[in-house]
């Protein structure tokens, strides 16, 4: 979509903007996994998270899927390593 299709109100910038402190999921390069506060970002998308844990999914031994987590406190994502964001539900 061209940048004349977004309306000031929708731009996908305000959409992080509105998850500011709230929780986000984020998928970054090499298949990994963050779940955070979003506690800040810059003109570079790098995202400053809080109370940020690493996401692990493996199957057990039975076929099903686990997940495990490493917290990892407060960290910085660089922007141009991010897959996707799944913001805060508005």
């Amino acid at each position: 979509m061209s940048r004349e299709g977004y309306s000031r109100s929708n731009r996908p910038i305000d959409y992080l903007r509105s998850s500011i402190n709230k929780v986000i999921l984020i998928k970054v390069k090499r298949n990994r996994l963050f779940r955070g506060i979003l506690a800040g970002f810059d003109e570079h998308l790098n995202l400053y998270l809080e109370e940020t844990s690493q996401l692990f999914e493996y199957q057990d031994d039975e076929g099903n899927v686990r997940e495990e987590h490493e917290n990892l406190g407060n960290i910085v994502v660089r922007g141009d390593n991010v897959i996707f964001v799944n913001l805060a539900n508005l």
